[in-house]
């Protein structure tokens, strides 16, 4: 017998719908970064990178609403954890292909969208080294693309401002939690 259909348990279809098309779009987009303007601080750049591209802008906000969907300590949690893996890709990005950064930002925005479209709940075992995975593969690529090479300034910059959109990642979320919990999958790890 087909399941019946109500407001409460499609209320999340159209959410779920446009997070499913911009994990179409987002991927193809990390590769059209637009390039860095000299003559501006590396600090002001840093500040202005994560809003310049649609790969880094949906990553952070959509890692915010993540941490809001899994709850508990995964809301402090899984913003450190990128974070932390934004700051160490930066400083190690010279060593890395950047093939190999912008496909970990794919991956991190198909998947961050994949959880939400779910409403998968992963314990901190697996979503804190993943989310700091995630957050490597954006200080790779950012790093590679900072003017002049990596600098403590662009990166200090780059880190305030994501730290801005996981936050209003996570503040949007919030508003839209009941459309995160219909249908939830009955298992959640806990932390």
């Amino acid at each position: 017998m087909p399941a019946q259909y109500t407001p409460r348990t499609h209320a999340a279809a159209p959410a779920t719908m446009a997070l499913a098309a911009l994990a179409l779009v987002v991927p193809s987009a990390a590769l059209a970064h637009p390039g860095h303007r000299v003559g501006i601080s590396a600090f002001s750049q840093g500040l202005a990178h994560p809003i310049s591209g649609a790969d880094h802008l949906a990553a952070m906000l959509l890692a915010g609403a993540c941490a809001v969907l899994i709850g508990g300590a995964a809301l402090w949690r899984l913003p450190l954890a990128i974070l932390a893996g934004i700051a160490g890709g930066f400083v190690f990005a010279p060593l890395v292909n950047p093939a190999a950064a912008e496909a970990l930002i794919a991956l991190s925005v198909i998947a961050c969208t994949a959880l939400l479209a779910l409403r998968w709940r992963p314990g901190p075992a697996l979503a804190v080294p993943a989310f700091t995975l995630f957050g490597t593969g954006h200080g790779f690529a950012h790093g590679l693309e900072a003017t002049g090479g990596p600098s403590a300034e662009f990166a200090l910059g780059m880190l305030l401002t994501s730290s801005a959109l996981i936050a209003s990642g996570a503040g949007i979320a919030w508003l839209f939690r009941a459309a995160l919990t219909v249908g939830a999958p009955a298992f959640r790890p806990r932390d």
